[in-house]
This record gives structure tokens, C-alpha cells and sequence, in this order.
């Protein structure tokens, strides 16, 4: 499957191809890229966890990682994530079940394929917190997933707030709190669209058929936030 994701956009101009080992400080404006899905990418292959789509996937893996790095990908629906992230190309791309990690920090070793990194060994960490994020009140599993990263390795959290009458979900605060308290540095937020321009109006594709919205919803989600953040250190202390 070739994928060929839609360039990020920006109020202000932002780096095209930043590289993880690279970025060691800054101020990284707010960033809006394109992801609705394109049925020419689609090849007819079954929808991915909803609020992701393989431009989305692609464009993450493009965009945080060179040639050679190594990448892995955690939280529901992973095989398919990975898969979509394996057609990048030139990466080592990891399979990380999300029960892998236990309440200790323990990761365990279920029967199967699923990688499970070493310390300061990913340069990409790709999770999809999805429909909500589970955050352990021992900050966990953000804890040991900030042990895997690389130094100057990028974690990349997709997730949501729903919102209903009189309610409003602030996962991505829940998410931020948790990355920066595991020691990582904040680095970017970035609104991923995925319904598709036209004009002044967001075309917003229709949720596939098992996809049902809570009774009271105010609104459809036409994107999901990407919170990208970084360490200086990588690895166990």
C-alpha cells in the first residue's frame, strides 16, 4: 500500500522533516495537518480504530522519524497501526501490545509477536489513546514508556475530548500532565483534521457502520490532537 500524506499546514512555518535526535529545545508552533481519509488509500482495507487514519499514521511516522530509526507503535488496534506505519518504509517498526505494561512498570511477554523495546531504543512512540486514555495513578504506562525512548526519542499520543451537554472530557490535559510527570518535555500540539476541505466547509466522512456517538453528543469530531512530546535523556536512570 503507498501512502502519500497530505503536507502538515500551519499559521506560521514550521520544519517539514524534524528529526527526534535533533530537537533539543523550542518553541514548535501549533500545527494543523490533513488526514481525512482518501479512498484511493483506503485500498479497501477495513477503517482503523476511530479517530485515526493511515494518513494520519504516515504522516506521524514521516514527520518524527528518518531512515534507520526505530518505531513503535501501542494502544488498541495496533496491528493495524503498525502495519500502516511498516509502509513507510526504511523503519524498524514495533508492535507493542498496550497489556504489556502492568501496574509495576513490568513489561510482560504474551505468546506472540508483539515487541517489547529496550531502554533508549525507540525514536518514535506512537500511541493511540483512543476512545480514552488510560493513565494509572502511578503514571502509568507513561512511565516506562518514557524509559524506551531514544535520546531525543518523540512520543506521539493521539487522542480526543468528547463533549455531550453539559460535559467536556479534557483528555489531552490528562495526557500532557501524565507525559511531563514521566519526565518528558512538551513539544507540539497538533490538530489533526480529518474531514475534508471544501471551500469554507469541513466535509466530515460518515463513522463506519459499528461506530455509534453518545446519545448526547453536540457535535461530531472533525479531528483528533496529536501530543508530541520528547526526552533529552532516553533510557532508564
Amino acid at each position: 500500500m503507498s501512502v502519500v500524506p497530505i503536507s502538515p499546514e500551519s499559521a506560521t512555518e514550521i520544519d517539514d522533516n524534524p528529526g527526534p535526535r535533533s530537537r533539543k529545545s523550542a518553541s514548535v508552533p501549533l500545527g494543523i495537518w490533513l488526514c481525512a481519509p482518501e479512498p484511493a488509500d483506503e485500498h479497501g482495507l477495513p477503517p482503523l480504530i476511530e479517530g485515526l487514519t493511515r494518513g494520519l499514521v504516515t504522516q506521524a511516522v514521516t514527520a518524527f522519524t528518518a531512515r534507520g530509526n526505530t518505531v513503535a507503535v501501542t494502544g488498541p488496534d495496533a496491528a493495524r497501526m503498525t502495519a500502516v506505519a511498516d509502509s513507510v518504509g526504511d523503519r524498524r517498526v514495533l508492535c507493542v501490545d498496550p497489556e504489556t505494561v502492568t501496574a509495576d512498570g513490568v513489561r510482560g511477554r504474551p505468546g506472540g509477536g508483539a515487541g517489547t523495546p529496550e531502554p533508549g531504543s525507540v525514536d518514535l512512540l506512537l500511541v493511540a489513546e483512543l476512545p480514552v486514555p488510560r493513565i494509572a495513578t502511578d503514571g502509568q504506562p507513561y512511565t516506562t514508556w518514557a524509559r524506551w525512548l531514544a535520546p531525543g526519542g518523540v512520543l506521539a499520543v493521539a487522542t480526543r475530548n468528547p463533549a455531550g451537554q453539559g460535559r467536556f472530557a479534557d483528555h489531552t490535559g490528562a495526557v500532557v500532565t501524565a507525559a511531563t510527570n514521566a519526565g518528558l518535555s512538551y513539544l507540539q500540539h497538533i490538530i489533526a483534521v480529518l474531514a475534508h476541505v471544501h471551500g469554507e466547509r469541513l466535509l466530515i466522512p460518515t463513522p463506519p457502520a459499528p461506530v455509534t456517538l453518545p446519545a448526547d453528543t453536540v457535535h461530531t469530531h472533525a479531528h483528533t490532537d496529536l501530543l508530541v512530546f520528547h526526552t533529552d535523556l532516553g533510557g532508564a536512570a
